[in-house]
Order: structure tokens, then sequence, then C-alpha cells
């Protein structure tokens, strides 16, 4: 009996001990990959497999006198050309040819939705996976659409008897409202994540101070009381003009100004950051952060950059350096970011993580990206990447 006593001890003394070794592996792991930036490359490269370049790629032949407009969203790369919209997998296999009625496409996507319109013209059309959900025809000259990840749309209208004209529609494409502004022009639109609020982002160039403003219109109020829809109006600074307006949560939109980021709400009114002469870039069109690109001065005549996403609901930010290398162009789609660095593509997380590496011997013309798949645009095909 006490033989099998000091067995069981000595086994379970052994499962301790290599439980203690495992963990300790895992956070030594863990913070080197974090911190040893040679480190983070070799095991990406070499464990994860995340550099990819053309030769492995699966890829889709595009016409060069097409013309085309190519996109990414969900798990699609959606190829517009001639008014018909074809839409391939990852695998690069065609799925689904949509007949549109639109040669200069205005585009939003959100997860699983894309809306699209002509460009100051009257069609749109609410697409997901395969399908048209739905399609319409308005009056007025179409200048700008949004589409929240459950499939309600705004879009703004001009060239009407009001300055601006925003139109709200349900994932059936059932109009629910219309707004009107007699004095104002309607910049950029975001619809809450539980389709409860609509912000209007709007410039007053009547007076002799340039002004914006930020409204935040109850659907349900809108519908029932439309004199009380407002709920909300936040007054920028002067001479601020509003650029983009994000909502990334039920209750708070992101709103981003010439020379400010703000969170606006019913229940907060908050400064997320000031841009300064430093900034190269600023983008707020993720699902959680800010994203920012910065320069430091690094001797003369030169700079080193890097890729700041700050949080939008805590004080916490995660970092991405770029040395002396700055994109040529950045697309962002949820928590996704594609950053062309001409014959290199580095897809990253807002985490800071490197998600896919993709190297080339030909300039990139350009890169589009979605929830799970991007595409690398060359003048006669489109490289595919699958994350």
């Amino acid at each position: 009996m006490k033989i099998e006593k000091n067995i069981k001890d000595k086994r379970a003394t052994s499962k301790i001990t290599a439980f203690i070794v495992i963990i300790f592996f895992i956070v030594f792991f863990t913070a080197r990959y974090a911190t040893d930036e040679d480190f983070r490359t070799m095991i990406d490269v070499n464990v994860f497999k995340k550099e990819v370049n053309e030769s492995t790629l699966t890829s889709i032949a595009i016409d060069l006198e097409s013309n085309s407009n190519i996109f990414a969203y969900d798990k699609y790369i959606a190829v517009l050309s001639k008014n018909k919209l074809i839409e391939y997998t990852s695998d690069g296999k065609e799925v689904a040819q949509l007949d549109t009625n639109i040669s200069v496409p205005l585009v939003h996507t959100n997860g699983k939705y894309m809306v699209m319109a002509e460009k100051n013209g009257q069609k749109i059309y609410l697409i997901s996976g395969e399908n048209i959900v739905w399609q319409n025809t308005i009056q007025g000259s179409i200048s700008e659409v949004n589409v929240n990840e459950n499939g309600y749309v705004s879009i703004v209208i001009k060239n009407t008897t009001y300055k601006s004209v925003i139109a709200f529609y349900d994932l059936k494409g059932v109009e629910l409202f219309r707004t009107h502004l007699a004095n104002n022009y309607a910049i950029c639109t975001s619809i809450s994540t539980n389709n409860k609020y609509l912000a209007i982002g709007e410039i007053d160039y009547s007076g002799t101070i340039l002004k914006s403003y930020v409204k935040i219109i109850s659907v349900e109020k809108a519908q029932t009381e439309p004199k009380e829809s407002i709920i909300y109006t936040y007054e920028s600074e002067n001479g601020e003009i509003i650029t983009n307006i994000n909502y990334q949560d039920k209750e708070n939109a992101i709103c981003m100004f010439n020379g400010y980021v703000q969170k606006v709400g019913t229940a907060s009114n908050e400064r997320l950051y000031d841009i300064t002469a430093n900034d190269v870039f600023v983008d707020i069109n993720s699902k959680d952060s800010i994203a920012i690109i910065d320069k430091q001065s690094s001797g003369l005549f030169s700079y080193e950059y890097e890729l700041i996403n700050k949080s939008t609901t805590s004080k916490s930010e995660s970092l991405y350096i770029l040395d002396s290398e700055l994109p040529k162009s950045i697309k962002i789609s949820g928590y996704n970011m594609a950053l062309n660095m001409g014959n290199e593509i580095r897809i990253v997380n807002t985490n800071g993580w490197l998600l896919k590496k993709y190297t080339s011997d030909n300039q990139i013309k350009n890169i589009v990206i979605g929830d799970t798949v991007a595409g690398v645009i060359y003048k006669n095909r489109i490289e595919i990447i699958k994350l």
C-alpha cells in the first residue's frame, strides 16, 4: 500500500511539474512574441505561416478595358463592371452575377452587408451574400450611403427643395422615415448597432464662422413624433469640418473632424483624440478603435512611423512599428487593417498583431479587405488572401 501511495504521489507531482512548465512556456512565449520583433517575425513566417506571395495564391482575371470597380466584404471579392456585379469566394470561385444599374458606385460595407448606389444618381441596392436583398429608385441625387451590421440603411439625398434629405430604411427596404435639412448640408451618417439611433453629421456654411453639428435622432420617435426625434445635438468648435461618423456600439457615435475625434451620445460626450501635425493618417472606421499613423523624426529629413490603435472604450492602445516605411494606402474592415507598402501588403488587426504578409515582385495597384478575405489588385488580376 505504501508503494502504491508513493507511485501516486510521484505521478501527481509529475503532473503538477509538467503543468507549471507548460504555463511558464506559454507566458515566456507570449511575452517574447509581443516584445521581440525578430522573434515574432521568425514565428510568423516559420510557425504560423503568415507570409504568402503571388505564386502561392488564387487569382481572378479582370478585363483591362472594363474600368472595373473592386470591393471586398464579408467573405467575398466583388467586381463591378458594365452594370454587373460578379462575386467570388476566397477560393476564387464565381458564385453570383447580379444585375445593377450602376456605373460610378458609392459603396459602404458592414459585416455581411454591402449597400451600393449610383453616385449622384437615383439607384440604390442592398446586397448580402449572393443576393440583392432590395433595390430602390429615389428622387434627387444620392451623395452618401451607410449600412449597419443588421442591414439598416441611411442615404443622404441632395438636389431637392432642401439642402439635404436623409432617408432611413429597414432590412426589408421599407422606408421608415425621412428627415429634411433646410439650412445645413449633411456630410455623413451612421446607424447604431441596435438600430435605435441615427447620427447625422452636418455643416453650416451660412455664417461667417463655419461650424459642424452632429444630431442624434431616435428612430422610434422619428416615426411617431417627428418634431421630437432629435434627442441630442453636438456643436463643434469653430472652423471644424466633420468628415466621418461611425457607430461602434449601441449608444455612442465616434465623430471625426479635421482637428479632433469626439465621442457623441446621449449619455456621454468625450474628446477622444486631438489630431496633431505629426499624424499622417487618422481613421475611425474600425469596430473598436481609432487608427493613427504618426511620424517621429529620426534624423535630418528622415522619419520613423508607427501605427497606433487607440481604444474608444478604454485607455488601452496597441502599437505596430512601421520603421521608415509609410504605407501608400490603408483599408479598414471590422477589426482588420490592410497596409499597402508598394510591393508588400501587411494585414494587421486592431490589437497590433500581424495576420498576413504578402510580398510581390510587382508594384501593387490597390488593396481591398473584408472580414475574412482581402484582394490585392493589379492591372489585370486580383490575388486573393484568406484571413
